[in-house]
C-alpha cells in the first residue's frame, strides 16, 4: 500500500513538473512570436525588438525554457516515465527548436559578409531619389556611392569595398545587357513580387520590400537604360542582410531576362 502511494504520489509530482516546462517552453515561444510582431507591425522599434528583445534577451529565455525542460526530461524517466515523458520531451523540443535558430543565426553571421547592400553596377553607382532617402530616414544605413566594410567588423571582409565583395559572393547580380523593357513592365514585375512601388520615372523605378518577420525593408532602384539594365538593393536597417539583398537582386535580375 505504501509502495503505490509513494509511486501516486512521484507520478504527480513528475506530471506536474512536465506540464510546468512544457508550459514554460511554449511561453518561451509566445515570447519571440510576439516580439517579432510587434516589431512588424511597429509597435516596437527594431532597435528595440531584433536587438535588445531578441538578440540580446532571446537566447537567455531560450536557454532558460532549456534548461527546465531537461530537468522535466530527466524526472520524468527516473521518477515518473509514464505520461509525464510525453510533456516533457514535447516542451524540449520546444524550447530546443528555439535555441537552434539562435545558433542557425549566428553561423549565417558567420557565413555571409557583414553587408547589407547589393548592386549590379559599381562602375556607375545608382542612387536613390530625394524622396526616396527621406523615407528610409537618417538613422537607415547610409547608401553610399563606394561603401566599405570598416577594418574592425570582420577578419574575412573588413577593409574591402562592397562591390568587391558582391564580385565574390553574389555572382548573379549582373547588368542585364540588350534587354528590351518598359517601366510600366517593372513596375508590374514589382508588384507581382509582393514590392511597393515608391515612384517611377522615364528610365527608372523605384520600390521598397518589407520582409514577413520583423518588417525589415530594403530599398530597390532599378535603372533602365536601353542598353542595359542595373538593379540596387540597400537594407534600410544596419545590420548584415544575411545574402538577402543578394538574393533578392539575384531573383529580378531573372525574372528580368525572362520579361
Amino acid at each position: 500500500m505504501t509502495d503505490h502511494s509513494s509511486h501516486g504520489h512521484a507520478t504527480k509530482k513528475g506530471l506536474a513538473f512536465a506540464h510546468v516546462a512544457f508550459i514554460v517552453s511554449i511561453l518561451a515561444a509566445l515570447y519571440m512570436l510576439l516580439v517579432m510582431m510587434a516589431t512588424n507591425l511597429g509597435y516596437l522599434s527594431l532597435e528595440t525588438g531584433f536587438r535588445t528583445l531578441t538578440l540580446g534577451y532571446g537566447p537567455k529565455v531560450a536557454l532558460t525554457a532549456l534548461i527546465v525542460c531537461g530537468l522535466s526530461v530527466l524526472i520524468a524517466v527516473f521518477k515518473a516515465p509514464g505520461r509525464t515523458l510525453i510533456w516533457a520531451v514535447a516542451g524540449l523540443v520546444v524550447s530546443g527548436a528555439l535555441m537552434s535558430g539562435f545558433y542557425v543565426y549566428q553561423r549565417a553571421l558567420k557565413a555571409f559578409p557583414p553587408i547589407g547592400d547589393v548592386a549590379t553596377n559599381w562602375d556607375r553607382p545608382l542612387d536613390f531619389s530625394d524622396k526616396l532617402m527621406q523615407d528610409r530616414g537618417r538613422q537607415s544605413m547610409p547608401v553610399e556611392d563606394l561603401p566599405r566594410v570598416p577594418r574592425n567588423e570582420s577578419m574575412e571582409w573588413g577593409g574591402r569595398t562592397v562591390a568587391d565583395i558582391n564580385e565574390a559572393t553574389c555572382p548573379g547580380a549582373k547588368t542585364i545587357i540588350n534587354k528590351a523593357v518598359t517601366e510600366d513592365q517593372i513596375v508590374n514585375l514589382l508588384k507581382s513580387e509582393h514590392y511597393v512601388v515608391s515612384g517611377s520615372a522615364p528610365w527608372r523605378v523605384e520600390a521598397t520590400y518589407q520582409d514577413n518577420f520583423y518588417g525589415f525593408k530594403s530599398d530597390i532602384v532599378i535603372r533602365i537604360d536601353p542598353r542595359a539594365i542595373d538593379i540596387r538593393s540597400v537594407s534600410r536597417y544596419d545590420v548584415p542582410d544575411l545574402g538577402a539583398n543578394c538574393r533578392r537582386v539575384t531573383a529580378l535580375v531573372n525574372k528580368i531576362k525572362a520579361l
